[in-house]
């Protein structure tokens, strides 16, 4: 079997992290509202929450979580790509605006949580 290196992952989590988020149009910041994470990688985030969120390219959202308890939060920018209605409220897809740098964070953070699982 090959394995494809170049293409990206996405960890779903068993146990949604909870983070916040706040969206940002023409220089206006809304009030932030809670979010649980759906499933991550290096540069897209699949979040759940109960309130519906505009879907046009104009808008940004900064989403705010750690990974791991006691570390600092990444906060982090991107535009929303899809929604879908679920039983738990609207789910939203996600592409991430992250450096290379926030990309390593986030990998490091996911084989910290799949190591400590195990």
């Amino acid at each position: 079997m090959k394995i494809k290196r170049h293409e990206s992952f996405r960890y779903q989590f068993v146990e949604p992290i909870t983070g916040e988020f706040h969206l940002m149009k023409e220089g206006q910041r809304t009030p932030s509202g809670l979010m649980k994470i759906h499933n991550i990688s290096p540069s897209g985030i699949a979040i759940i929450t109960p309130l519906k969120l505009p879907t046009d390219r104009s808008t940004t959202i900064v989403v705010e979580f750690s990974l791991l308890r006691g570390t600092e939060p990444l906060k982090l920018a991107g535009r929303i790509l899809y929604e879908k209605a679920i039983p738990d409220g609207r789910l939203y897809g996600i592409r991430l605006e992250t450096t290379k740098e926030e990309q390593q964070y986030i990998i490091g953070g996911i084989k910290q949580i799949v190591k400590d699982a195990l």
